[in-house]
């Protein structure tokens, strides 16, 4: 079972999909793990606010992007951020490269991303969780998905616990940008 972040729980998701998330194991850095039940619910079901549809499209879309990321399928992922032409659908196109270990690509997508309001959001988020080893993540008071990729690039190489740090940050990266993205779509 993952921990969820406060912020995160308290997002109005429908339960099925909150239980199969609290089930599912922390993601990877890499391909896995698959992630059955959130596929189950992702092939079922549709985010939508009460009155059945998203307010922001896109935002919407980039849910979907993270929930089959968080599922395990990067190529569905991939095929549905890289349609999303927002600072949002670049940033879940960066993660997806990350983790495909194609890490010269990610660094292009997050040059897309710019400068994202989560990056606030984020470096006060893991500050708790940075280490020595992770310290060059956080630059003035803000997340740097550069070093992100770099931290990943070295754990997936070394392993060990630089590389169960970074999985740790990469799911608190993942709930930040879902909450973000899933409040702009459905509760704005």
């Amino acid at each position: 079972m993952i921990s969820m972040t406060e912020d995160f729980c308290s997002l109005p998701l429908p339960q099925k999909l909150v239980d199969a998330i609290a089930a599912s194991q922390l993601p990877g850095l890499g391909d896995g793990p698959a992630n059955p039940a959130i596929v189950d619910w992702i092939s079922g079901n549709r985010l939508q606010d009460p009155q059945g549809k998203p307010h922001d499209r896109d935002a919407a879309a980039c849910c979907d992007s993270g929930l089959w990321l968080l599922a395990g399928d990067l190529d569905r992922s991939h095929s549905i951020s890289q349609d999303i032409h927002t600072a949002d659908g670049s940033f879940w196109h960066g993660i997806m490269h990350r983790r495909e270990h194609d890490f010269g690509n990610a660094k292009y997508w997050f040059r897309n991303v710019g400068t994202h309001p989560a990056f606030e959001t984020l470096a006060e988020a893991a500050t708790p969780l940075v280490t020595d080893q992770t310290a060059s993540l956080i630059a003035d008071d803000r997340w740097d998905p550069y070093a992100m990729v770099d931290l990943c690039q070295r754990a997936v190489r070394s392993g060990g616990d630089l590389q169960s740090q970074c999985q740790q940050l990469a799911w608190l990266e993942w709930q930040v940008l879902f909450a973000a993205n899933f409040r702009y779509a459905f509760m704005d």
